[in-house]
């Protein structure tokens, strides 16, 4: 489809749906949208501008982690409207859906990274994947077998690391984070972590974790790329592979620790949900995705404008009733 022509659907459709959406406001209920911390803001900035642009209910966006927020989507077809996560969805997940006879369409709506970052204060060094395999694995090979970590400092990882105690805040099990994170380090030895204090396990609240690592000397926590963007006056990202976390640097996948964030939508009985459509239509949007987008003022890293557009044209299709599914 040309972009010209891409663009005169984009503005016809969103007028027809503005009619039809300001026509039924006072029937319908308020969008429910749950899952990961990391898509929350951005979620909740688009249920803002949804509301706005089409005088629709204020969108519930309800940050619980990925993995919770699939499981309600999936639950039934009463749950919500959408499920926010910093993963796709698994196999065994998307069973659960089929098996309720939900219907799904899946959308990339931008990039993220995990960013490693240190109090300003302290000495800075460069990781590795391995580097942190070996640090927080709850297993390490030893020859041709694999045994309980015993790595207590980063200078036993590689000496010409600090003698710090190897002590990192990051994501608990629960999110849709941690998932990545111990998939993308996972080693010989499986892909658990460590419990016995190397790894602190944090609550879905990043300012938590900036405000220890501002408050305990020597130690590392796990962020989101826009919430290091908005605390790195205080805080020092460290490179992992030599690589620094940036923009373009995980917009292109180069940096180790990227990762795409999605939204699925329900598709069941679309005629009868039209808003699902439309706050989809306004998440790919020029508005807000573009390349002065809202969503890239709070720390969104967009995608490529090729897959920009076939994220707005899967949401016009939803709109038309037609799944890719």
């Amino acid at each position: 489809m040309a972009i010209q022509n891409l663009k005169f659907i984009s503005y016809f459709s969103t007028f027809w749906l503005w009619v039809f959406l300001t026509q039924e406001v006072q029937a319908a209920p308020p969008l429910r949208f749950a899952g990961s911390s990391a898509v929350f803001p951005f979620a909740a900035t688009v249920g803002e501008h949804f509301s706005h642009k089409f005088r629709e209910p204020i969108p519930l966006v309800e940050a619980i982690g990925t993995g919770a927020g699939i499981k309600l989507f999936c639950g039934n077809l009463d749950g919500p409207d959408g499920a926010m996560t910093s993963r796709p969805m698994t196999k065994g997940e998307k069973e659960k859906c089929q098996s309720q006879g939900i219907t799904f369409e899946e959308f990339i709506i931008g990039k993220d990274g995990l960013i490693l970052i240190q109090n300003k204060r302290e000495t800075p060094f460069s990781l590795t994947l391995k580097d942190l395999n070996g640090a927080l694995a709850e297993k390490v090979p030893q020859g041709e077998i694999c045994i309980k970590n015993p790595h207590k400092t980063w200078n036993e990882i590689q000496k010409n690391f600090p003698i710090y105690p190897i002590r990192v805040y990051g994501p608990a099990p629960t999110s849709g984070t941690y998932d990545v994170f111990v998939e993308k380090i996972r080693g010989l030895c499986g892909s658990a972590l460590r419990h016995d204090g190397a790894y602190i396990e944090a609550p879905a609240n990043e300012n938590l974790i900036v405000q220890k690592i501002l408050n305990a000397p020597q130690t590392i926590g796990i962020v989101t790329f826009s919430f290091y963007e908005q605390n790195k006056t205080r805080l020092l990202a460290l490179p992992i592979d030599g690589i620094f976390p940036s923009i373009t640097s995980i917009q292109k996948g180069d940096y180790p620790l990227s990762r795409p964030l999605y939204v699925y939508i329900k598709t069941n009985k679309m005629k009868d949900f039209p808003s699902r459509a439309g706050y989809i239509i306004e998440f790919t949007s020029k508005d807000a995705v573009g390349e002065k987008g809202y969503l890239n003022k709070k720390g969104l890293i967009p995608l490529s404008s090729e897959d920009q557009t076939k994220m707005r044209e899967r949401a016009l299709n939803l709109q038309s009733g037609e799944s890719l599914n």
